[in-house]
């Protein structure tokens, strides 16, 4: 120290001038000499992710402190608002020889939380449970759908719903949990509702089951009521009623009527079956052959595995007749030769299923169908035609509606039957034996019939004439 102090006191004025010519170097350098001079800026950024980014303008010259000539800045961008990170934008300056640069640094963050969309903020579970159904999403600007990522959490009757994105931003939702039960439970019945047995017959409750949200299965918990007397023809109620543990009751009846059979009535229904054999034709024949009631099977051949119940149909009595082999408007409609070609391909299959031709059918869409007018005038021509060659065709005056598009319960298509006889004297039923649950109207539909005076048979060339108004 003592060294440094006499140097110091020795060396004063040398000193003075060191300083001083720095001052100046300093003061010429950036004042006086010319160079490439960029305007100030914030060379960072902060950008938010998927937003509109503009790259900021920016003024050079060339010159110093007290005179400068205006440049051009070329910018380069290299910024992608739909990716996170950070990015470079580069300008660069030029006047003559020189040449300067620098580099504004672009972060681009993702500072918006994400969102959990619940149905209801509140949401009822049964009581002494934790088990709880709750429909929820979550999601987020940047990392899209997260709702795999959100957690659960249940404390004092409060789910707390919490999710994060890939950024650290964060949602959450409440929902409080109410233990209760006002969810009524539910009885089936096997069976119909209405149900027909013929005097003198046993009757045999088919069966019930019961189920409840809460409690499961408590079949065993139903309570039946009611007796049927099958001696003496009337119309019997059977109950069934069933609470669960919170209380919630529920009841349903089933109607038995009990009837004189009368098969020898004038009123005939003939119930037809279009567009099989299928899957479910085997079940179909054994429900007719319960009652001893002869049907009417128009077959095509779309499903060739099942071609075996023709033969079975027609061995247990009932008549089958022509539907055409493809059913394909566009094909049996697009002249009388491929009508025809179509209609001896499956009369060839029956044949082989039951040693003979049929001579009845029944035109796809019916003969008052409207898909073939594509070919003006075809219906007119083929209505005539099949009768020219022996044929003879059938339309239907009741429609089962089960061909719709939508399927629907055996008791819908029971009653659209039901509801379709009268007093006349022939009712042709139009049904398909490719719906499982119109098959299994016809229980219903058969004991109905037999118990109001109705007589059911198969149609053959000497049935009833029942033809559509033909619109082509």
């Amino acid at each position: 120290m003592v060294i440094v102090k006499k140097f110091l006191q020795k060396n004063k004025l040398l000193i003075f001038l060191f300083f001083a010519f720095l001052l100046l170097f300093l003061v010429f350098f950036l004042f006086f000499r010319k160079h490439i001079i960029f305007s100030v800026i914030d060379h960072d950024s902060v950008i938010e992710v998927q937003s509109d980014y503009v790259v900021e303008n920016v003024s050079a010259c060339y010159g110093n402190f007290f005179n400068c000539y205006p440049i051009s800045v070329d910018a380069h961008s290299d910024v992608d608002t739909s990716h996170l990170g950070v990015y470079d934008v580069l300008y660069t300056a030029s006047y003559g020889r020189h040449k300067a640069s620098f580099v504004k640094k672009v972060h681009v963050v993702d500072r918006s939380n994400p969102v959990i969309n619940v149905s209801s903020d509140s949401l009822s579970i049964c009581p002494n449970s934790d088990s709880y159904d709750v429909k929820f999403s979550a999601f987020d600007n940047y990392d899209g759908d997260i709702t795999s990522l959100v957690t659960r959490d249940i404390s004092d009757d409060r789910l707390i719903l919490s999710v994060s994105d890939s950024s650290g931003n964060s949602d959450s939702k409440i929902i409080s949990l109410v233990h209760e039960d006002k969810e009524l439970p539910i009885i089936n019945l096997v069976d119909s509702q209405t149900m027909y047995i013929p005097i003198g017959s046993s009757f045999s409750d088919p069966g019930f089951s019961a189920k409840d949200n809460c409690d499961g299965d408590i079949t065993s918990n139903v309570s039946v009521s009611g007796v049927v007397d099958s001696n003496n023809p009337g119309i019997y109620t059977i109950d069934y009623s069933v609470s669960d543990s919170s209380g919630n009751s529920v009841s349903i009846s089933r109607s038995i009527n009990v009837y004189v059979p009368n098969n020898n009535g004038d009123k005939v229904i003939y119930l037809t079956f279009d567009d099989g054999p299928s899957q479910y034709t085997g079940e179909l024949l054994d429900i007719l052959s319960k009652y001893d009631v002869k049907a009417t099977f128009f077959v095509t051949g779309m499903k060739p595995d099942y071609f075996n119940y023709i033969g079975d149909a027609y061995r247990r009595g009932h008549s089958i007749g022509i539907h055409t082999s493809s059913h394909n408007y566009s094909l049996v409609y697009s002249s009388a030769d491929a009508f025809f070609n179509d209609v001896n391909s499956i009369n060839e299959v029956i044949y082989n299923q039951t040693g003979s031709y049929s001579n009845i059918l029944r035109f796809p869409g019916g003969s008052s169908n409207t898909v073939s007018r594509f070919n003006p005038g075809i219906m007119s021509s083929l209505s005539r035609m099949v009768e020219e060659k022996g044929f003879k065709y059938f339309d239907w005056n009741v429609s089962s509606g089960d061909a719709s598009g939508s399927v629907l319960s055996s008791d819908v298509y029971a009653n659209n039957i039901i509801n379709g006889l009268g007093n006349g004297t022939n009712y042709v039923v139009l049904q398909h034996d490719t719906n499982i649950n119109s098959i299994r109207s016809v229980s219903t539909v058969i004991e109905y019939g037999l118990a109001h005076g109705y007589s059911f048979k198969a149609l053959d060339v000497n049935g009833p004439i029942v033809h559509h108004r033909i619109a082509n």
